[in-house]
């Protein structure tokens, strides 16, 4: 509606400040030296709107029941200029989001002037006062035109003086005065449901908008957010991706040639079944999540589902997982009755099951199908090469589906160059970020030229070197990094098609967890959870009181930004081989196939065992995505879309919107093939053992 603007004119008291107590300190001291009683300030708010001498006089026809005469008038009015111009700025404030407000406009270059009733004489000294002088370029007080408002002569001098025409401006008050006058020379207006207006209802001006907070005017002038994202893992594309169709002008930076190039991923996580030692709010918060991650990454999620499975080693026994798989059942439940696009899981009363000895011996005894669709069918692979002296039971099934990290990269790909108003600044490296009043620079090298990029928001997704970014601004937090790898086996002996299969156990022991994630083309991604597989000595380290960045050991940083030699990278995958195998046998004959999918990831705060994590906040215009687990992302911008509300950028309305990509299945295909190949890894990773 107000696309074009390039003037916008604020009335003074009542939509910028409330001069109210200033105001009504003036009028009661006048009133004392008069021998009149004092007014309460709600009454004294009411009559204020046409300039000082009004409020003199309606001041005094309150306190002598009847019409003043010039007289009595022009000596109050003296006293109360004398008191006021002494006292202007004694309790006079700005309303929220003015001064932000201003910040914006002026930064997006619209001409910004106030046209007030106000003395001219008054008006500087409280701008300079509330420090906003520096946003306006000219303002209009009741001496400074022909007439006052509501006569449209100081609206059409402001436009004269702005060299725009009436069409291109646009007024922003809070009384009839100000509406009136806008009306008057056929200039649009807003009016503000706050401010003065004589105690009158401001909805009945028929101003052409009405709103609540300054903050709104940057969203219905058209002006969109220019947000920088560092990082182009999951975390960093998802929310450029969110913002991008919410409108802002978004840049990502990514050093890497490609997106989502991070640490492995292979599970969506929907319940945290994985996790024994993580709370069950953190469960239910990863399913809620997970399915949001579907919806957004559908051609991303394998749906193979997982079998865990306890070692007689352990502690730990299934029945102590049953109230949580339960209440997962129910919130999945919840979910589905809310919307029933959410059914992503299968059933509600199929989510998980619990298979006894018997049944598992039972299920050996039959054929594998070729494409297992109930629970019983997807567990004879399990039933038959799994030794079961090794395992307690019950045996648990849960439809918790996997990630393909290449699908997950080609789709956000797609997603984001579909978006004109998004820029991808690949193998570019951010050198520095400096915080300005109203955004930040962004300083980054590209190819051995250097950069710079000035935005209203900025989005730290930089993964394991969130800290860095944190340390070029002065920020401090804590968290760890640790560096982490899966290991890639072709298993040519293997003739079923495997669901994921979790042996549990205890994290950095001899005994940690083991996962088996299937491929296809025999491939296997597989995770030990102990320190000569997947997890390495001193591969999990802590922030200082002097950075917030971690230290990973150079012999990490090289794995990451180089690669791997050739013999750790045998033994490792071997370790990993002979840990499965204590399970499944015959995966012994299971081969190394590729290097391994490996990186590091940041754990916010002081507990590493955290798993379900969202997002961090510095001031009003710094957002640092923190998520643990790819489910997480959506949450995540959901939290900076509220920020970017406050900022005025977007409406309330935005908070929880959702956006499904229109992509095509063969598309994101072929482009995951492709990076599997550009990054090494056999293509079959990029493929999907069970479509949807």
């Amino acid at each position: 509606m107000f696309l074009e603007k390039e003037l916008v004119i604020f009335d003074f008291d009542g939509t910028l400040i409330d001069s109210v107590p200033d105001l009504a300190a003036s009028v009661n001291h006048t009133l004392k030296l008069l021998g009149k009683e004092a007014k309460e300030e709600g009454l004294i708010r009411e009559w204020i709107g046409n300039g000082a001498k009004t409020l003199v006089t309606r001041a005094l026809a309150n306190s002598l029941n009847r019409g003043p005469k010039e007289s009595e008038i022009e000596e109050a009015l003296e006293i109360f200029l004398s008191y006021y111009k002494e006292h202007m700025c004694d309790a006079t404030y700005l309303y929220p989001d003015a001064k932000e407000t201003l910040k914006i406009l002026k930064a997006y270059g619209k001409k910004i002037a106030i046209v007030t009733n106000k003395p001219s004489a008054f008006v500087k000294p409280i701008l300079e006062k509330l420090k906003i002088v520096e946003y306006i370029d000219f303002y209009l007080g009741a001496e400074d035109a022909e007439h006052k408002k509501p006569h449209p002569a100081p609206l059409l001098k402001a436009c004269e003086i702005a060299g725009v025409d009436i069409e291109n401006a646009l007024m922003i008050g809070d009384s009839k005065n100000d509406i009136e006058a806008a009306k008057a020379c056929g200039m649009q207006s807003i009016v503000v449901s706050y401010g003065y207006n004589y105690g009158e209802d401001t909805s009945m001006l028929n101003a052409d908008a009405m709103i609540e907070s300054l903050r709104e005017v940057v969203y219905l002038l058209g002006i969109k957010p220019r947000v920088a994202v560092v990082g182009g893992g999951i975390a960093g594309s998802s929310v450029v991706y969110h913002l991008g169709r919410l409108g802002a002008e978004v840049e990502l930076f990514e050093q890497k040639s490609s997106l989502v190039d991070g640490p492995p991923m292979c599970h969506l996580h929907a319940g945290g079944n994985l996790y024994r030692e993580i709370s069950d709010e953190q469960c239910v918060q990863l399913l809620c999540e997970s399915i949001e991650l579907i919806r957004l990454y559908p051609f991303g999620i394998d749906y193979r589902p997982t079998v865990i499975a306890i070692p007689t080693y352990d502690e730990g026994s299934m029945e102590d997982l049953l109230p949580r798989l339960e209440l997962l059942q129910k919130e999945y439940a919840h979910l589905v009755s809310k919307d029933p696009n959410n059914k992503l899981l299968g059933e509600v009363e199929e989510y998980f099951e619990l298979f006894s000895k018997e049944e598992i011996e039972s299920l050996a005894k039959l054929e594998p199908k070729e494409n297992p669709q109930s629970p019983k069918e997807w567990l004879i692979p399990f039933a038959k090469e799994t030794d079961l002296s090794q395992i307690k039971f019950p045996v648990l099934f849960v439809r918790e589906f996997g990630l393909n990290l290449f699908r997950i990269a080609a789709s956000a790909i797609l997603m984001l160059e579909s978006l004109p108003n998004v820029t991808l600044h690949l193998q570019s490296r951010v050198t520095n970020i400096t915080e300005s009043e109203d955004g930040f620079i962004v300083e980054y090298e590209h190819k051995g030229r250097r950069y710079k990029k000035r935005v209203d928001y900025l989005v730290n997704a930089a993964g394991f070197q969130s800290g860095v970014i944190d340390d070029m601004l002065g920020f401090k937090r804590d968290r760890f990094v640790e560096f982490k790898a899966a290991y890639v086996t072709k298993w040519e002996q293997t003739r079923y098609k495997w669901p994921e299969v979790i042996f549990h156990g205890k994290r950095a022991t001899p005994q940690g967890m083991a996962q088996f994630t299937p491929y296809r083309g025999g491939h296997f991604q597989l995770h030990g959870m102990t320190k000569e597989i997947t997890l390495f000595e001193e591969g999990l380290v802590k922030s200082t009181p002097l950075s917030a960045q971690p230290e990973l050991d150079k012999k990490f940083i090289e794995k990451i930004f180089v690669g791997w030699s050739s013999e750790p990278l045998k033994e490792r995958t071997q370790k990993a081989i002979w840990h499965l195998s204590r399970f499944i046998p015959s995966f012994k004959e299971a081969k190394l196939a590729s290097k391994p999918l490996y990186g590091a990831q940041q754990i916010p705060g002081d507990d590493d065992t955290l798993r379900a994590a969202d997002f961090s906040f510095e001031g009003r215009r710094y957002a640092r995505c923190e998520i643990v687990k790819a489910s997480s992302v959506i949450s995540m911008a959901d939290a900076i879309v509220a920020k970017l509300v406050a900022l005025g950028f977007f409406q309330k309305e935005y908070v929880g919107r959702r956006f499904e990509p229109s992509l095509q299945e063969d598309e994101v295909q072929e482009l995951a093939k492709l990076l599997a190949k550009q990054r090494e890894y056999p293509t079959e990773l990029a493929l999907l053992t069970t479509p949807r």
